[in-house]
């Protein structure tokens, strides 16, 4: 059998499943008419034979993968109970989130050091000429404002206010840094640019306050302030920094896939990494709100949160877990280069 010719023939019928799929994903079996519910059924159980038939015939497996995933699509459409959307919102946050942040690690990591290398040079070349926490960062924008610097100098901590008004200020916390983190995201789609500038400059302009507090015999409060939350808001800020490299690869590096069709592959799974960073935030806006500004709480207490919060998100993110009714609702995201269709593009040149 000619494997290219096969696959040119059987095109069409793919694509319409998966714009029916599309659909259903989007609105709900409810939008589909009586012939789409009907095709839905029909064009499941012939590529259901196809992935039968390329198994057997081994066709290899860039096809293999394809019709699996799409088979796998479609069952769950197809004999899908009554949707739960709390129910699908708990399989998010439990089982696809961190496989997603598991399967992409790399994108994480390099975001990680985006952000502390920065922080650690700028912490050292304040800490051996603080005129150096003056310069802007950007025009107007000094690493230390002149407002911060003077209130490190008097030995004031101007987080200390912020715990007569808890409730105002978790939620502005937690509004602010979901900005930050959506601003690392999209900035993926800026080739990458965006998101390395956000991610290098909140280093910078944490690592320069850090030095300013050490050289005024401050720094130890301002670790007690950050370690509750910190934890969950750093981590969050890593993870959608990821998110945004991700998708800038797809910007940057299409492979085979046309740009177009490359940024939306790598679209899918790094929203699911910007999307689980939202709960984090929301976490950690609460603990930054209510307990980190606390100045009757002994530091060790704020050191035992941070502690604590630090082995359950490793914990979360880090162990694999299945879901009791489907362990395959994560696949189609978490395996993302197979969810489409590679072998189409060298089947048609």
């Amino acid at each position: 059998m000619n494997v290219e010719r096969w696959v040119a023939g059987r095109q069409l019928t793919w694509q319409k499943l998966e714009d029916l799929l599309a659909q259903v994903d989007r609105r709900g079996l409810s939008s589909l008419n009586r012939e789409q519910l009907q095709s839905l059924g029909r064009l499941y159980r012939s590529a259901a034979s196809d992935l039968s038939r390329a198994r057997a015939l081994g066709f290899g497996i860039d096809i293999t993968s394809y019709l699996n995933n799409l088979v796998v699509k479609g069952h769950n459409q197809v004999y899908q109970s009554p949707r739960n959307r709390w129910n699908d919102l708990a399989h998010f946050l439990w089982i696809t989130f961190p496989a997603v942040y598991r399967n992409n690690i790399i994108y994480v990591v390099v975001s990680f050091l985006l952000f502390i290398l920065p922080l650690i040079g700028t912490w050292g070349l304040i800490l051996n000429d603080v005129n150096v926490a003056h310069m802007d960062v950007q025009t107007g924008h000094p690493i230390v404002s002149d407002e911060l610097f003077s209130c490190i100098e008097n030995k004031k901590m101007w987080t200390d206010e912020s715990q007569e008004r808890s409730p105002v200020v978790a939620s502005f916390i937690a509004t602010n840094n979901i900005k930050c983190c959506l601003l690392s995201y999209v900035g993926g789609i800026t080739f990458g640019l965006l998101t390395v500038y956000v991610l290098v400059t909140n280093g910078i302009a944490i690592g320069g306050v850090f030095a300013v507090c050490q050289l005024h015999e401050m720094a130890y409060r301002l670790a007690a302030f950050v370690a509750p939350h910190g934890v969950f808001e750093l981590s969050a800020i890593w993870i959608s920094g990821g998110a945004g490299l991700l998708l800038g690869r797809g910007v940057l590096f299409p492979g085979k896939y046309n740009r177009t069709d490359s940024i939306r592959l790598a679209a899918k799974p790094s929203f699911v990494l910007f999307a689980g960073c939202v709960p984090l935030l929301l976490i950690a806006g609460t603990i930054e709100g209510f307990i980190s500004p606390r100045t009757d709480m002994p530091q060790e207490a704020k050191y035992a949160v941070s502690i604590s919060t630090l082995i359950v998100l490793l914990l979360y993110l880090v162990v694999p877990r299945k879901w009791p009714d489907s362990t395959q609702k994560a696949e189609i995201i978490v395996n993302r280069p197979e969810t489409e269709m590679p072998m189409l593009h060298s089947a048609s040149e």
